[in-house]
């Protein structure tokens, strides 16, 4: 049946429903694509999506909150780096609203990480601004935009063959059975965790075997993997949400390390999973 066939009066009341029920659905899949997005605009952090923050590029003052690490593998062309756990956080950003203006605008892995909105409500709190959480992340611009994309201090020219593909990811991960079973069963297995300090919670999933390395403190995390490395022990690996790990690829394959895996979907799913059981 379409709009003709229907009478006048019903055809009006089936179009206002349709045009009431696209919003609801839109938000819908906002909430799915971006969870925390509705939670953190009630604090008054703006979200800017991929194609905007495109045509906002130029006049904005772009700050990458993650860790150095990630920063230094790949990162919008002209961001600045303030990770969010500096604990001068505040003045940096201040000082590069001083020199650069604004908008401000935050990002981090984007999704269900929710590193560039806490940014923002922190520039917020301490007047600065206006502030903007680009939450769709570093791996959406450089897929969508790779010529404005910096991997390892130059900009991405063929992203076929510089960028590790999707299947060379997915081949290392464990889901989350697995990976405890692996932690379990192999004695001499690194178990590590590399989640910031304000991701960790004081909760032990495997019987306080995991190393802690965040990847802020690299020295730490090159001394472990290096280790493991001459050892010859398989390197078992998670963070918060499965995206950091991402980036951690490429550290370890130019270290030469072979023999790793992660957790996938990081602790986030795996507790997702142990809770709905």
């Amino acid at each position: 049946m379409t709009f003709r066939s229907l009478s006048p009066r019903l055809a009006v009341m089936a179009l206002c429903f349709g045009l009431a029920a696209a919003p609801v659905v839109a938000s819908a899949q906002a909430f799915v694509e971006f969870p925390g997005r509705s939670l953190y605009e009630r604090f008054g952090v703006d979200a800017v999506d991929l194609f905007d923050l495109r045509g906002q590029l130029s006049r904005s003052t772009v700050i990458d909150v993650r860790p150095r690490l990630e920063y230094d593998i790949l990162h919008i062309e002209g961001a600045h780096h303030v990770p969010l756990g500096a604990p001068d956080f505040e003045d940096q950003v201040r000082a590069l609203e001083e020199q650069h203006g604004g908008p401000l605008v935050f990002y981090c892995n984007g999704r269900e990480s929710y590193m560039s909105y806490r940014a923002a409500a922190r520039a917020n709190a301490a007047g600065l601004g206006p502030t903007q959480a680009y939450d769709a992340g570093v791996a959406d611009w450089a897929d969508r935009y790779p010529g404005l994309a910096i991997l390892r201090g130059e900009p991405i020219e063929d992203p076929e063959t510089q960028l590790i593909t999707d299947e060379a990811f997915e081949a290392r991960l464990l889901e989350a059975d697995t990976f405890a079973r692996r932690v379990r069963n192999d004695d001499n297995a690194v178990v590590l965790d590399v989640r910031g300090n304000e991701e960790r919670d004081e909760i032990s999933l495997f019987a306080g075997r995991e190393m802690s390395a965040p990847l802020e403190n690299i020295d730490t995390l090159n001394r472990i993997l290096g280790q493991a490395n001459r050892d010859g022990d398989a390197l078992l690996i998670f963070d918060q949400n499965g995206q950091q790990v991402r980036w951690l690829q490429y550290h370890l394959e130019e270290r030469g390390i072979e023999n790793y895996h992660f957790l996938e979907g990081g602790l986030q799913q795996f507790y997702d999973e142990v809770m709905a059981r």
